[in-house]
This record gives C-alpha cells, structure tokens and sequence, in this order.
C-alpha cells in the first residue's frame, strides 16, 4: 500500500505556482514513510512524533501532512529521523478514497479504513477533518488503487485520489449515538424492514418512560414497606404481601412499555 502512496505523490505534488496554505506548518518526527496528503496523529507519550492515524484511532485525529512550500511559514524541528509537516488548520489537499462513495464539496471528510487516508464521514465516525472544498468521485480523477479486506472476509478495491480540505478538527454533527442503531437493528429483525429514525426515537422514549415509571414504583414501594415495619413489626407480613404486588407492578409496567415498542416498529 505506502507503494502505491508514493506513486501517488508525485501526482499529488502541486506546482509552487498554486498555493493552498493561509497557516503555520509544524516539523515532526515519524518512524515511517508519510506522504503529502496523509492524516497523522501524534505516537502515544509523545508531541514530537506523528504516525498515520488508523480508524480505531480517530479521535486522536491531529493533522495533515503537507508540502512546506505550501505554508506562509514552516517550523522545523531538531533531532534525528525523518521530519514531516503536519498543518491542523487551513485550506490543503488531503489523500481520500471512496470507501464510502463520492465526496462532493461540503462533504464531512473523516478517516477510512485504510491508515491515513479519508473519506466520506458517515453516521459511525467519531471525529472529522473538515469539509471538502472540491470533488471526489472515484473514477476519472483516480490516482491509484488499494485492496483492502472486508469484515466479510472479501476483498475490495478503493479508488484514490485527493480533495481540498478546509481543515478543522471537530466532533462529527452526523455521529449517531449506539442506541438508535441498537433499536432499529431490532426493529429490522421484528419487522424485516427497515425502521425510520422518528419511530427509533419514539421506541427509546417509550422505553425510558417505563423504566422510570416502574423505578419509581419500586422505589416508593419499598421506603413505605421499610416505614411500616418500623412502626410496626407485627406487620411484616401483610407489608411483604404488598411489597410483591408492588414489584410485579413494576414489571408489569416494563414489560407493558416493551410491548408498546415492539408494536410501534411492527406497524
């Protein structure tokens, strides 16, 4: 793969006629090959060395590494290895793939499965680049290829190339928390359809109201039960007895609020 990368950079080296930079670039250190274009985070217990990020990694996203001639000023740094310059702002051409299709300008850029290389940010990644400010569409601008393995086992082949970015590293407004996935996902195995956004939202707030309902139930069920035999301990018995009632309550409420979920994703 960083073969097919260095082939690609002397595609990706843009003339000292075009200028992409507005921003400082800062030298570091890197144990490996990095090329113009690449998305970097900082090695673990460290701030002078940079590595390509991996998407398990993705919110530890820091920079881009860049061409120096391309910054208003760049800062070396002393030491030993090689040295590449990462910017974390401004505007500059980012090495992309279209693992989750086309990127058209506006698009979130986040990282893909492949080291260092972004792609089109989906619901699922964490952390973004920024936005494109240019397109990518995975076939007449392609620069190379890369084979990569699915979670399937199959093996697929991405198209690369580059966009501009306009840098800026933020939470990603697309990100979806775990939970709505979770419950459309049961959904699906109900009803074998897909199962829309607002009833995913409807089904937790169904469910959230019934857990708390129930556990408020439970909870004053249980502190009048605990009153009542301290003022009374001949009374234990018919406090249980009503404690019971008391907790089957509470289920009856959980697993009357399951029930309402689960007919709202089958019709």
């Amino acid at each position: 793969m960083l073969g097919i990368l260095i082939g690609i950079v002397g595609l990706l080296a843009i003339g000292p006629g075009i200028s992409y930079a507005q921003t400082v670039a800062q030298g570091y250190s890197t144990a490996s090959t990095l090329q113009y274009g690449q998305i970097v985070q900082l090695v673990a217990k460290t701030s002078g060395k940079v590595e390509a990020l991996t998407q398990s990694n993705s919110s530890k996203m820091f920079g881009v590494v860049i061409n120096p001639n391309a910054s208003v000023l760049s800062l070396s740094q002393t030491g030993s290895g090689q040295q590449v310059y990462v910017s974390t702002s401004g505007n500059y051409p980012v090495l992309v793939d279209n693992e989750n299709g086309a990127i058209y300008s506006g698009d979130y850029v986040s990282v893909s499965t492949v080291a260092g290389i972004g792609d089109n940010a989906g619901s699922n990644n964490i952390t973004v680049l920024g936005k494109a400010t240019s397109n990518f569409l995975g076939s007449n601008d392609s620069l190379g290829q890369v084979n990569v393995k699915e979670a399937n086992g199959r093996t697929a082949t991405l198209q690369i190339g580059t966009v501009t970015v306009s840098i800026n590293i933020t939470s990603n407004p697309l990100h979806q928390s775990n939970i709505l996935p979770i419950i459309s996902r049961f959904g699906q195995n109900v009803t074998n359809k897909s199962v829309s956004t607002i009833k995913s939202y409807l089904s937790l707030l169904i469910l959230l109201a019934s857990f708390i309902i129930a556990g408020v139930i439970l909870y004053a069920g249980i502190r009048s039960s605990i009153t009542a035999v301290g003022r009374n301990p001949l009374s234990k018995r018919s406090v249980m007895r009503s404690l019971a009632q008391v907790i089957i309550t509470s289920f009856t409420v959980v697993i009357v609020g399951v029930f309402a979920v689960y007919l709202l994703l089958r019709y």
